[in-house]
């Protein structure tokens, strides 16, 4: 038995109670032996001690009131304190682009003083995590500088106005506690000069669900900071436009696109895909800016731009070859959804636009073409398979399959919410759809037009609560 087929079997093993789930019992591995021919390198447990039965039948969402609002001085930001995340709207109607980025930045230094300095501790954990210490750190002044000069005039100069009014006004990269120009301005392109972790999606469409709409899933996994900084800072951000609004659920002070649905029913979201490397060669591709432009503010192009998702993972597959990293680019609709796969290196295939009727990577099953899944890798034959090599994608693949797409049940969007929610993570090593590192789990509802979120910072991760962010679109 190859290598592939091996793993697969293995976590399909451990994974055989999952498609039960869906049901209304949770059964458990008692009495199960592994075949003699399968070695496991995954740790089994019994379902009793790792899900949880939830019933969201019935249970709304929870409506957060405003403890506090502010504005910049010439209104063109407001910003409500929710208890567990912040609410900005940005006017583009009556500002200029730089204007905006300024009030913005103000607004967030009135509710937040120790921001920059958060922030900027932040993002030296992260680079010294990816590169380890000693980093000459100049390099990322040069990444800055060749992405930010690749955007449209309106985000560069929105950049600008956000780093004039938050930063101290030096310049380069230095874990001195005070934020940069450069410092604040890479923070809005962190998927594209720096690097995310783990995220994935889940999507049924109408077919799937009792209301006969889609229900989208997007978990958004990064490094939370030892200091759990970022759940500091869950945000919603409405940009406000006559010719086009669009949400985005992120964090505060970023201006880019982790997350978002506009006004037409599009939704969005990145997953990092990392480079293969080839042990043969003993090969990793490096890093190039130069040339290179943010697929995170593409995203952001796409929410002003798109009505439908078919046109808008057209345009992203046209510009897949300019992007820093392999990507996978989440995008739907009512109707459709598909995963840009979006191949910077050649070696290590070419952009497809994956929908359900794609052909996937040998050995790797997806049982119903009314839901989707994304992880971190290409799933498309042909390109870099990361899904059968690196368990924390497999596994997560095997359980998104067999709770969704094996489920006989059409899903209601509470039922839809109990198993996205199932795992129990707390103290646990088993790979989860929510690891340890999970930021958000946003849900979209194409029948009500709303999204709701669990977000982190709870003492116990296990303890969900729903909260409603209102109409998206």
């Amino acid at each position: 038995m190859n290598n592939h087929k091996t793993k697969i079997c293995t976590a399909v093993v451990i994974l055989l109670s999952l498609s039960m789930l869906s049901g209304c019992s949770i059964p458990s591995y008692d009495g199960f032996e592994f075949p003699s021919a399968v070695k496991s390198t995954l740790t089994p447990n019994t379902s009793e001690s790792y899900y949880i039965q939830r019933n969201f039948e019935g249970v709304e969402p929870t409506k957060e009131k405003t403890v506090k609002t502010v504005s910049s001085a010439d209104g063109l930001c407001v910003i409500e304190k929710k208890v567990s995340y912040y609410d900005v709207t940005l006017d583009y109607e009556n500002g200029s682009y730089y204007d905006i980025g300024a009030a913005y930045a103000e607004a967030v230094l009135q509710l937040v003083p120790d921001y920059p300095s958060v922030i900027e501790g932040y993002l030296f954990e992260n680079i010294e995590s990816m590169m380890g210490e000693g980093t000459n750190y100049e390099m990322f002044t040069d990444r800055v500088n060749t992405l930010r000069s690749s955007l449209d005039k309106n985000y560069q100069d929105e950049m600008q106005g956000f780093a004039d009014k938050i930063s101290s006004g030096q310049h380069g990269f230095s874990p001195d506690g005070k934020m940069s120009v450069e410092e604040s301005m890479i923070m809005h392109m962190v998927p594209d000069a720096v690097r995310p972790t783990a995220c994935s999606v889940m999507t049924v469409n109408g077919n799937k669900t009792t209301s006969g709409h889609r229900l989208a899933a997007r978990v958004l996994e990064w490094d939370p900071g030892k200091d759990n900084q970022l759940s500091r800072f869950h945000c919603v951000t409405h940009f406000r436009s006559n010719s086009h609004s669009f949400n985005s659920v992120g964090l505060l002070g970023m201006l880019d696109v982790l997350t978002a649905v506009n006004d037409d029913g599009v939704m969005t979201g990145e997953l990092d895909v990392g480079a293969k490397f080839d042990f043969e060669k003993m090969y990793i591709a490096p890093f190039i800016s130069e040339g290179r432009t943010c697929y995170s503010y593409d995203l952001r192009y796409i929410m002003e731009n798109y009505t439908t998702a078919k046109d808008a993972a057209n345009y992203l597959a046209d510009r897949s070859k300019l992007y820093t990293y392999n990507a996978n680019l989440f995008i739907a609709d009512d109707k459709d959804a598909f995963c840009v796969e979006a191949v910077v290196s050649e070696t290590e295939g070419k952009t497809i636009i994956r929908d359900s009727s794609t052909e996937l990577h040998d050995g790797l099953e997806w049982n119903d073409p009314d839901s989707f899944c994304i992880v971190n890798s290409f799933a498309a034959k042909g390109n870099s398979d990361k899904i059968t090599d690196i368990d924390s994608n497999l596994v997560r693949w095997i359980k998104y399959n067999n709770l969704f797409a094996s489920a006989k049940e059409k899903l209601s969007t509470a039922r839809f919410k109990e198993l996205m929610t199932a795992e129990k993570i707390k103290d646990s090593e088993l790979v989860s759809f929510r690891s340890s590192s999970v930021v958000h789990l946003a849900v979209a509802d194409f029948d009500s037009h709303t999204v709701q979120a669990v977000f982190s910072g709870k003492d116990d991760p296990d303890d969900i609560e729903w909260i409603d962010l209102g109409k998206f679109f």
